[in-house]
């Protein structure tokens, strides 16, 4: 079953967004993972947490060597809003590099692809999760941004599948806590919140940047660092965090966690 209801294309020479439900081969994207994707939440005629989708694709353009100047915000807003007004949606927006080249890119002008689906509803609770067996992650400069080589995540879903878990938990290379398989991984212990470092390979997800700063702006205690698994063990919540909204874990090697929903999540994900 295709989950995809619709495609649009925007290439570096229409100027136009155009519905489409195939790409050129070949292209930079599948030949050489040149891009990047954003996954957003459409809600009330508009992308929840927008702006911090924008920047956060804006930097990894600039990283790549992308021509940012392509992105139209408004253009995209104002597309969606006559496509699919009123209505709750799963976008997914990706940016690759057009042109030809092998490994040595030959343009920094782009080619951009809307994915609309209908939009994810996350558990509420995840029962079991474990660590991953077969998947350690490496901090880069370029691990914070999504881009199109997906292979870890792939691999662990996978593995999370075929073990029967509800989640997994991706380590670094060093053995510090990284994140969940498809989303950040936040615990609170006597009052304090906890979540990884980007230096710990992690994606700096969109949700885990705006409650690092609610926590910020709410004087709410906030440690965001390098943790051991030992953490976990002394936790009193554990919970996941991705573009759809909140999961609480209930176990985790046998430690059992609360799972009563904590409020002002809530509000800021609903």
């Amino acid at each position: 079953m295709n989950e995809i209801e619709t495609i649009y294309q925007k290439s570096s020479s229409s100027g136009t967004w155009f519905c489409e439900d195939y790409i050129k081969l070949p292209n930079r994207a599948t030949s050489y993972g040149d891009g990047l994707f954003e996954t957003m939440v459409w809600s009330q005629d508009n992308i929840r947490f927008f702006e911090k989708h924008l920047k956060r694709l804006s930097e990894g353009m600039g990283f790549l060597g992308m021509d940012a100047s392509m992105i139209n915000s408004d253009e995209l807003i104002s597309l969606l809003k006559k496509i699919i007004p009123g209505e709750r949606k799963r976008i997914r927006w990706t940016v690759f590099r057009a042109g030809a080249g092998k490994y040595t890119p030959e343009e920094s002008a782009i080619i951009q692809l809307l994915q609309i689906a209908p939009a994810t509803v996350v558990s509420e609770i995840k029962r079991y999760a474990d660590v991953s067996l077969n998947v350690q992650l490496f901090a880069s400069p370029w691990s914070k941004f999504k881009t199109l080589n997906a292979l870890p995540y792939i691999i662990a879903n996978k593995e999370k599948s075929e073990r029967g878990l509800d989640e997994i938990i991706l380590l670094d290379h060093r053995g510090y806590i990284s994140e969940g398989s498809i989303a950040n991984i936040f615990w609170v212990k006597s009052g304090t919140y906890f979540t990884s470092a980007l230096s710990c390979g992690c994606i700096d997800g969109i949700s885990r940047q705006v409650l690092i700063d609610y926590l910020k702006s709410s004087d709410i205690p906030l440690q965001v660092g390098e943790f051991k698994l030992d953490e976990l063990y002394v936790a009193e919540q554990v919970f996941f965090t991705n573009s759809s909204g909140i999961s609480y874990l209930e176990s985790f090697k046998g430690k059992m966690f609360s799972t009563k929903p904590i409020e002002f999540l809530k509000l800021i994900f609903d």
